[in-house]
């Protein structure tokens, strides 16, 4: 019989008995009081938040100054949608691995591990003399990147009492979102190098305040057991079947879509990923996707609107930006300030949310208002992507501005609302797992949507221009393109190429959102699922009692299950 959990509230912070736990010789035995913790929680948030956000601003950081960038070093159309994708495919392959890494060596290991691979990626980035350098330094950013967004989830949630976690969740969710409004400025104001400095500033705060803070691991967690446990094989082809479509993208770009490197990928791309998704329902080790994923229709449809939600959210940080700077022939800051009624947008959107999610919980114990939220934030979107696809070299400043702003306050209203649905509708023994989950099919939309995008653009353009300009043009040189014509009935020619070639990657952006609104809907009409069903939130207060330990851990090796005795140590 598994050993009667004690109620946390008598014992502080400590949710478990002093029994419960296996210390280190390498931690501190000393544990806060119940006042000091909560002062902790409370300095905490603001530490927390500046870490994440070093972290997901960077994948958007680029993409006011890319373009001028990209002209600098002649970069070709494949090359100038790397930067982007070196970040988030790196991101997203080592995410996985960082929660189970956390229990053999500790939270805090990780993390301080993962913000100095972060920071030497962005000094090197800023010191690079080619576009591979470049590239290359991305991709070690983004393998830092992912350590620190999931290190600050899993640090977070252990430490926060699990009445508080949604609150708190909420809160990163809104810093995920803010960093959509400073990656584009502070790329045309600063570029990369910013980093550095707040990348010091961030580790300096956190190693002077979590020092002697307690920090769970898994008991019995070893390299064996994580050989044998961890799912290398399930990883491996998902991030294979996702590189396949990358590169496929890519291989169109520059031999067509006829050519048969393309054709080979493209095909294999899904193939690999079905296959992974077999393999997934029925492996034996820690599946990198919950069971539910597959039985459920709730978790399904969740994954489906998040990986189509940051498809075109990255998309259009990335060529909103493009549009400014080539068709308005604005700076990289200037375009980060044009940028501003999308990005700040998604960003005070975000925060009504979550604040009216918060109410109808606390008045109705229900999801209802996510799933409102969900709807109207796809709705919305929908129909500011769809009046994007008008605009083009003559728009007003003022269209420029609305339009931009219509999507931004839909996709913002996204950020958080499925998070809390899909964790809702998972069990405790799979929560780690789910959120891992999450977060995997998140980074992986954004980086498939930054390369499809480029790839849409690329066509579109060379069917849009001139014809003695087409073999010259792609996102890397557009802007160097545009400032050389002299003749302005032929630059408006060309200024409306472009335009109509960026009005091409809205036009499935639109589509993409529609059908995740359809996805939605259809769950209702069916009954499954959402406004028919919603899911019960129970008194936190009193769960809080009898699973005090229910863990928001990202891809830890024991995920605990209701009824069995805890496996933790307590290892900083």
């Amino acid at each position: 019989m598994a050993k009667e959990r004690p109620n946390p509230t008598e014992s502080g912070v400590k949710r478990l008995s002093e029994s419960d736990y296996a210390v280190s010789s390498t931690c501190t035995s000393r544990v806060p009081s119940l006042e000091s913790q909560e002062t902790f929680r409370l300095t905490h948030a603001p530490r927390a938040a500046l870490t994440l956000f070093l972290a997901t601003t960077d994948s958007t950081i680029v993409s006011t100054s890319l373009p001028t960038i990209s002209a600098e070093f002649n970069a070709t159309q494949s090359e100038y949608t790397w930067v982007g994708i070196a970040y988030m495919l790196t991101q997203t392959a080592f995410q996985p691995l960082y929660g189970r890494l956390s229990d053999l060596v500790g939270r805090k290991i990780v993390l301080f591990s993962s913000m100095f691979i972060f920071a030497l990626g962005s000094l090197l980035c800023g010191a690079a003399k080619s576009m591979m350098g470049l590239i290359l330094a991305r991709a070690l950013a983004g393998v830092g990147g992912g350590g620190i967004v999931s290190s600050v989830w899993v640090i977070t949630a252990e430490l926060v009492e699990p009445k508080r976690r949604s609150n708190w969740s909420q809160a990163l969710s809104v810093t995920w979102s803010c960093s959509a409004v400073a990656g584009p400025i502070l790329g045309g104001l600063f570029s990369i190098f910013l980093n550095l400095p707040v990348c010091f500033a961030a580790f300096v705060v956190l190693l002077i305040t979590l020092h002697n803070v307690p920090l769970s691991c898994a008991r019995d967690a070893s390299w064996r057991s994580f050989a044998q446990k961890f799912d290398f094989v399930g990883l491996f082809l998902f991030m294979a079947g996702t590189s396949c479509i990358v590169l496929g993208c890519n291989f169109a770009m520059s031999y067509g879509w006829y050519a048969p490197i393309t054709i080979v990928l493209t095909v294999m791309g899904p193939i690999i990923l079905i296959t992974g998704g077999i393999y997934e329902a029925y492996t034996k080790r820690d599946a990198l996707f919950p069971p539910a994923a597959f039985r459920s229709l709730i978790v399904g449809t969740i994954l489906t609107i998040t990986f189509l939600h940051q498809f075109v959210f990255n998309a259009g940080t990335f060529y909103l930006a493009l549009y400014f700077q080539v068709v308005n022939g604005a700076s990289p800051l200037q375009a980060g300030i044009q940028m501003l009624p999308y990005s700040l947008g998604s960003s005070v959107a975000s925060m009504p949310a979550a604040w009216f999610m918060s109410k109808w919980q606390e008045r109705k114990g229900h999801t209802g208002g996510q799933n409102i939220i969900i709807g109207m934030g796809l709705l919305i979107a929908t129909t500011g992507f769809g009046l994007m696809v008008i605009l083009n070299e003559r728009s007003s400043q003022a269209l420029q501005s609305i339009f931009p702003l219509i999507a931004g306050i839909g996709v913002g209203m996204l950020f958080h609302a499925p998070y809390q649905i899909f964790t809702r509708a998972l069990g405790p023994s799979e929560l780690a797992t789910g959120t891992s989950a999450f977060f995997l099919t998140r980074f992986t939309g954004a980086t498939v949507g930054l390369s499809v995008a480029g790839m849409v653009f690329d066509d579109q353009l060379g069917h849009n221009l001139p014809s003695s300009y087409a073999s010259l043009a792609s996102s890397s040189s557009v802007e160097k393109l545009v400032s050389s014509i002299g003749s302005p009935s032929v630059r408006s020619k060309v200024l409306g190429g472009i335009s109509g070639a960026i009005s091409a990657i809205w036009i499935v952006c639109t589509p993409c959102l529609g059908v995740a609104l359809i996805a939605l809907y259809l769950t209702t009409i069916l009954k499954l699922a959402f406004f028919i069903k919603r899911l019960p939130i129970e008194d936190l207060r009193e769960s809080e009692t009898k699973e005090p330990e229910k863990s928001l851990s990202v891809g830890s090796i024991h995920p605990e299950r209701e009824g069995e005795s805890p496996t933790n140590t307590i290892r900083s």
